[in-house]
């Protein structure tokens, strides 16, 4: 009960004020986490509407083939690649007193709220192709409004503190807080369904779930905007402008960011056998109410994920983590091949994955991060937007991933038709399938972090050296400048200006940074 209390005093007395060392202050990171649940909620609606045949609302209800949903999903894929260098123009040339990511947060919620709305409202008597038209112009316009939006919310976290272990702290306990929106989601939605004939497959269930839950996260989300504030070390003089050629070029020699990416490109592939679940609940268990009790059960297996990650972050260090818990998604892959009968075991096997995977939610973002301090360290720029730029070879890539699965699933028996899945004749060979597909990209998306190398002490290293930098620089330029003046800024708190505060360097040289007149990337890389 002592250490009870003692961490409730301890947490009280940093509500405003970060602990030493610190840069967020408890009430900060708890509208960040209280507004990422209401992000959530709506993220949670967006994902009933994807273009995957497991979709009960795509497929099941408005009966979209699963290769016509591979076709709007390369459509999709063409526009976003097309879209991209704009999204990265647009956040990286930000001018805006609340920062880079905020006022998208601010501005981009309403509409994606709407749009998501407005799919559950198609009339049923629409011809099909008026449908599929309808369905797709919906999805380009998710493609570009609702993908910046969460998105931002995701970026917002690599901004607030370029502390390594703060940012995987924030995104550990925002993740705790927000996968509550799904979890409470995921319970009520088959309840729901319950007072309709068809369940999940009726439309009624997203008339009342959609505006209901969106426009709860849309008030929620808003904490995010108003709660928090962004924190980059630059000098006073420096001015965002980046032009799409010159960022590209720059980000082109960031290894980090190519070994994140190259292993993104699988993900497809790795969470094939995930999607079946939602059709083992319908066309497997056939029962609303157990349902709801297994969606919550399940839904822990994020809870423990997302608790475990910075334990396993501090212990092992983030890279590790990544690996571990591939290889414990490729396992329980691999199970999920001999189990496609039993929905027990299924079951199992799937909260070990999505255990793995929420994990990574944590890793993703913080690695990502620690990688834009180093493009920042060798070139200057903070190129959080350019770095998307990255999604256009991927998008290329996509071009002809998308319709892999969905041929796979037509190919063994699903067309427009999903009342085969009732069949396990149909059901169990292509749920083997997709587990085997999942087995190959858990493999191909571990394969890249062998040669990943940015630790935490090489990322911690390149703070102190930026620090070290926007000091120099502020001063050649006639500015009186500290290191404390620097951390002041980053804190927004004026007494650490006059080196109150416990733990803060008093001079560049107190710093053990590394030295940039004397030492090349080469020379970090080494160390």
């Amino acid at each position: 009960m002592q250490k009870i209390g003692a961490m409730v005093k301890s947490f009280f007395a940093h509500w405003k004020m970060p602990a030493s060392g610190r840069y967020v202050s408890n009430k900060e990171m708890i509208s960040y986490s209280v507004g990422g649940m209401g992000v959530q909620f709506i993220q949670a609606m967006a994902s009933q509407v994807v273009l995957s045949a497991n979709c009960l609302l795509i497929g099941s209800v408005y009966s979209i083939k699963p290769m016509d949903i591979g076709i709007l999903l390369t459509i999709n894929t063409v526009f976003s690649l097309l879209i991209q260098p704009l999204k990265s123009y647009l956040i990286d040339n930000t001018q805006s007193k609340n920062g880079k990511a905020r006022p998208y947060l601010f501005w981009l919620a309403p509409p994606t709220v709407l749009l998501i709305i407005l799919f559950a409202f198609i009339p049923m008597g629409w011809g099909y192709k008026t449908k599929l038209v309808v369905i797709g112009s919906l999805f380009i316009l998710m493609g570009f409004i609702q993908n910046f939006y969460v998105g931002m919310y995701t970026q917002l976290v690599q901004l607030m503190t370029p502390n390594t272990d703060e940012r995987a702290d924030i995104i550990s306990v925002s993740s705790i807080v927000y996968s509550m929106a799904p979890t409470v989601t995921g319970f009520v939605l088959p309840l729901i369904g319950n007072a309709f004939d068809g369940g999940l497959t009726n439309i009624n269930v997203y008339r009342i779930a959609f505006p209901l839950f969106t426009l709860l996260g849309l008030g929620m989300s808003y904490l995010a905007y108003f709660g928090t504030r962004e924190r980059i070390i630059v000098p006073r003089s420096y001015k965002t402008k980046v032009k799409f050629i010159d960022g590209f070029k720059k980000i082109a020699t960031n290894k980090y960011f190519w070994l994140i990416n190259i292993s993104n490109w699988f993900a497809f592939a790795r969470g094939a056998v995930t999607g079946i679940m939602t059709w083992a609940y319908v066309y497997m268990l056939q029962n609303g109410t157990i349902m709801s009790i297994v969606s919550l059960i399940i839904g822990t297996a994020s809870l423990v994920g997302m608790a475990s990650a910075p334990f396993l972050i501090r212990k092992i260090g983030k890279k590790n983590t990544v690996i571990y818990t591939n290889i414990a998604y490729l396992v329980a892959s691999f199970g999920a091949i001999f189990a496609a009968e039993s929905f027990v075991l299924l079951c199992i096997f799937m909260y070990i994955m999505f255990a793995s995977t929420a994990v990574q939610i944590i890793t993703a973002p913080a690695m990502n991060a620690d990688a834009l301090d180093y493009q920042q360290w060798k070139t200057g720029d903070r190129m959080e937007g350019f770095v998307g730029n990255f999604g256009i070879i991927g998008s290329l890539l996509a071009l002809g991933t998308n319709l892999i699965i969905p041929y796979v699933m037509e190919l063994m028996g699903l067309k427009n038709n999903y009342d085969v899945l009732y069949d396990s004749s149909i059901r169990t060979p292509l749920f083997r399938v997709l587990a085997i597909i999942s087995v190959v990209g858990a493999v191909l998306m571990l394969l890249p972090y062998i040669f990943y190398d940015l630790d935490e002490k090489k990322q911690k290293q390149i703070i102190q050296d930026l620090k070290q930098r926007a000091v120099e620089q502020d001063r050649a330029e006639g500015y009186e400048e500290s290191i404390d003046d620097i951390e002041a800024k980053l804190i927004g708190v004026a007494e650490l200006a006059q080196g109150n505060a416990d733990n803060i360097y008093t001079s560049a040289d107190d710093i053990p940074a590394l030295d940039s007149d004397n030492k090349t990337e080469e020379d970090v890389d080494n160390e």
